[in-house]
């Protein structure tokens, strides 16, 4: 769960906390995700047990989280307005929020957090307004950007993650060929991004905070932009192709090679060519060193107790640990802390010789590492579908710690 959204959860929340805290009231979370387990480690924070997780998928149901039963959305009709509460933080909201009125549910339903800012149903003037406001930056901002750029195809890497940003620049040289396309300006969300752009080569970047990526996506839909692509499978959820994984399975990488640039079976990704050596500063002991990345933004993140004593056992065969870590971001206990420009974290996984990441785009980024390479998975579906996060965000050649 990305932090802007966690802190709007927990803003949220916070200000419900007076109703979640009365006795007698059933609280009640809906769609089984990643958000939805942070949203339920911080109720039990507060004190809170949540008595059941909604769920459309039979696949779930049964299952649990920290004692927490996964039950069809019909076992809402149980409960009445007044005595429960329905916590939503994905990004379903309308369509959930409708399937419980459609149930007979009439008690409180909250959105904890805004995931989905360009498919707000309501014609408000309010709603209206903001859109229209957001729309014309993003025409400004599209405006500016033609200039520098008059002729090149836009790449819009629309969400501010690694891993989408890896595998967006590792197909788009297949895409190209493809298209013809000569000239190309990618435009990312972030500086992360920026960075993994440039490891592909790229000269023309542009990097944008997220709001004003969100202003320009806006601004490219209004004006059916042809000269570009949004590459992204799930951003802004405007053409749905997500939702082919509740029929069929296909994998994040394959999402990329298919959905997104439409590529034949078999194109493979270019690998990234401007990377940096690792530097003396770093301190790592040659052959005998462990990197672990134990952050992530797309899944549910182990306890500190997991990675101390993984790193304690590899302290116990004579190796140095060190923990990824980026702004904000603390080493796990016992380790020192490692932070390091992306383009140098593959021959830093070299020169120590093991890298054992929580699947995230720090993982993709130093796919092509020739080292010892072990991802962790927590042992959880994707989202809203069926398939586990291990199949899904799969890394061929890795060795599996699933939790």
């Amino acid at each position: 769960m990305e932090q802007a959204h966690k802190s709007e959860m927990m803003c949220v929340l916070g200000s419900k906390m007076r109703i979640l805290k009365s006795g007698g009231r059933s609280v009640f979370l809906f769609g089984h995700c990643n958000a939805t387990e942070e949203m339920a480690d911080y109720l039990f924070a507060k004190g809170i047990a949540p008595a059941g997780i909604l769920d459309n998928s039979v696949s779930k149901q049964g299952l649990a989280y920290r004692g927490i039963p996964v039950v069809p959305p019909e076992m809402i009709q149980n409960f009445c307005e007044g005595d429960s509460i329905v916590l939503i933080a994905t990004r379903f909201f309308a369509e959930m929020a409708a399937q419980l009125r459609r149930l007979g549910y009439d008690g409180e339903i909250v959105q904890a957090a805004q995931y989905d800012t360009f498919a707000e149903y309501s014609l408000s003037d309010e709603v209206v307004g903001r859109k229209k406001a957001r729309m014309l930056s993003g025409l400004r901002a599209l405006g500016r950007i033609r200039e520098a750029y008059p002729t090149h195809h836009l790449v819009v890497c629309p969400f501010g993650a690694l891993g989408d940003a890896y595998w967006a620049m590792a197909f788009l040289p297949a895409y190209c060929k493809k298209h013809g396309i000569r000239d190309a300006a990618v435009i990312v969300a972030g500086g992360g991004c920026r960075q993994v752009a440039g490891m592909f080569g790229m000269d023309d970047i542009l990097a944008l905070d997220q709001a004003g990526m969100d202003e320009l996506v806006q601004a490219l839909i209004f004006t059916r932009e042809e000269n570009c692509i949004i590459a992204h499978h799930d951003r802004p959820y405007t053409d749905n192709i997500i939702k082919y994984l509740d029929k069929r399975f296909l994998s994040f990488i394959d999402y990329y090679r298919y959905a997104v640039y439409g590529l034949p079976k078999g194109s493979e990704p270019a690998a990234p060519s401007r990377l940096s050596p690792i530097t003396e500063a770093a301190g790592l002991p040659e052959g005998k060193s462990v990197i672990i990345a134990p952050y992530a933004k797309s899944v549910t993140q182990p306890p500190a107790v997991f990675w101390e004593k993984l790193a304690g056992e590899w302290q116990g065969r004579g190796y140095r640990v060190f923990t990824s870590v980026a702004s904000g971001e603390l080493p796990i206990a016992g380790t020192a802390a490692l932070s390091l420009p992306l383009g140098q974290l593959v021959s830093a996984a070299e020169f120590a010789g093991v890298f054992i990441g929580l699947r995230s785009g720090l993982c993709d980024i130093v796919r092509t590492a020739e080292c010892r390479k072990i991802v962790v998975f927590p042992d959880c579906c994707y989202s809203s579908t069926p398939h586990k996060v291990s199949d899904f965000f799969a890394l061929p050649g890795w060795e599996k710690i699933i939790l």
